[in-house]
C-alpha cells in the first residue's frame, strides 16, 4: 500500500494548553502594563510580582475578599469594594481572608502612565509621596465607576493607547479621594531630593549607606542636609536613609531569591555578619527570620 503524500496525525498529537494565553500578552504591554482577575490568575500574580516588584505601581481593586496587607510593615486591612494602590519599591506582604477572591489587579509603570504629559501631571507630581500606598474603602457608587474603567483596561491591555487613557481615568477618581498632600517648602524640597537619589541607588544597586555622597550631589554639607531633614520631617538625615535602606533589605529578603550574602553586598555591607546584626537592630528579628515569615504569607 502507497505512502500518502500528505501526513495523517491524531488528534492527540498536538500539545494541548493547560490554560488560555491571558489577554494583554504582547511582548511590549507586558513591560508596561498587565491587568488580571483577581479569581483567576492567582499564580500569574506571584509571577509578575517577582518581575515587577520594583520599578512597578500595583493597583488592586477588590470587590470581594481581602484581607490583612504590610505595606513597609505598616498594617492596612483591606475590606471588600476597595482600591489599593502601592507605590514602587515597598515591601510588601499579605494574608487573604478565607472565602471568594474577586476584582482586578494591575501592575503598571511610570513610563507607561507618563507618555506625553507634562511635568506637572506626571505621577510623582499628582500623588503624594507618604505613606507608600493609597487606600480608599469605595461607596457602591464609587466602586461601581472604577470597576467601569478597570474593566476597559483588562480588555484593552494589548493596545497600549487605549489602556493608558483608561489608566488615567482610574487613578483620576482615586486620586480625588486622596488626602491632599502638605505644602512644601525649601526644606521638604531638598528631603524628597535626596529620598530619590537615595532609592536611584538602591534600584541600581549601588552602595546607599555614605550621608556624604547625597550631601555632595545637593551641594549642601551633612550637617546642613541633616538639619534639613530634621525641620522637614522631624527626622535627620541619617534616620532617613536607614528607613529606605531597611525597606530596600525586606524588598529584596520577600520579593527575590539573593542569597542573603549577596544581598548584604548589594547594600553596601562589608560582611554578611554587618548586615545581619544592623537588620535585626533596626527590625527586630534575624534577615532569615524575616524571609520565612514573608515566605508564610499567601
Amino acid at each position: 500500500m502507497a505512502t500518502p503524500l500528505i501526513p495523517v496525525f491524531r488528534f492527540d498529537n498536538y500539545p494541548q494548553a493547560t490554560e488560555p494565553a491571558p489577554p494583554g500578552a504582547a511582548p511590549e504591554a507586558l513591560e508596561q502594563v498587565v491587568m488580571y482577575r483577581r479569581e483567576e490568575r492567582f499564580a500569574t500574580c506571584r509571577q509578575h510580582m517577582e518581575q515587577h516588584r520594583r520599578q512597578f505601581f500595583k493597583l488592586s481593586l477588590v470587590e470581594e475578599g481581602g484581607g490583612t496587607f504590610y505595606l513597609n510593615d505598616e498594617l492596612v486591612t483591606v475590606a471588600p469594594y476597595s482600591v489599593l494602590l502601592v507605590m514602587p519599591g515597598t515591601a510588601l506582604r499579605w494574608q487573604l481572608s478565607d472565602g471568594s477572591q474577586t476584582g482586578l489587579y494591575c501592575f503598571f509603570s511610570a513610563d507607561f502612565y507618563n507618555a506625553g504629559l507634562l511635568p506637572g501631571y506626571q505621577l510623582h507630581a499628582v500623588l503624594a509621596s507618604q505613606p507608600p500606598y493609597v487606600y480608599h474603602a469605595c461607596t457602591p457608587a464609587e466602586y461601581a465607576t472604577l470597576r467601569q474603567s478597570g474593566e476597559q483596561l483588562y480588555h484593552q491591555q494589548d493596545h497600549l493607547e487605549k489602556a493608558r487613557l483608561y489608566l488615567r481615568l482610574l487613578l483620576t477618581d482615586l486620586r480625588e479621594w486622596q488626602a491632599p498632600p502638605a505644602t512644601r517648602g525649601q526644606p521638604a524640597t531638598i528631603v524628597q531630593q535626596f529620598l530619590h537619589l537615595a532609592e536611584a541607588r538602591l534600584a541600581a544597586g549601588e552602595p546607599a549607606l555614605s550621608l556624604e555622597f547625597y550631601a555632595d550631589a545637593l551641594a549642601l554639607t551633612p550637617k546642613h542636609l541633616s538639619d534639613l531633614c530634621r525641620q522637614a520631617t522631624g527626622q535627620n538625615a541619617g534616620s532617613l536613609l536607614r528607613e529606605k535602606i531597611l525597606t530596600e533589605a525586606k524588598v529584596l529578603l520577600s520579593g527575590t531569591h539573593l542569597s542573603i550574602g549577596d544581598l548584604s553586598y548589594r547594600l553596601g555591607f562589608y560582611d554578611v555578619a554587618h548586615f545581619s546584626r544592623w537588620f535585626r537592630q533596626a527590625a527586630g528579628q534575624t534577615p532569615s527570620a524575616y524571609r520565612l515569615q514573608a515566605l508564610a504569607y499567601k
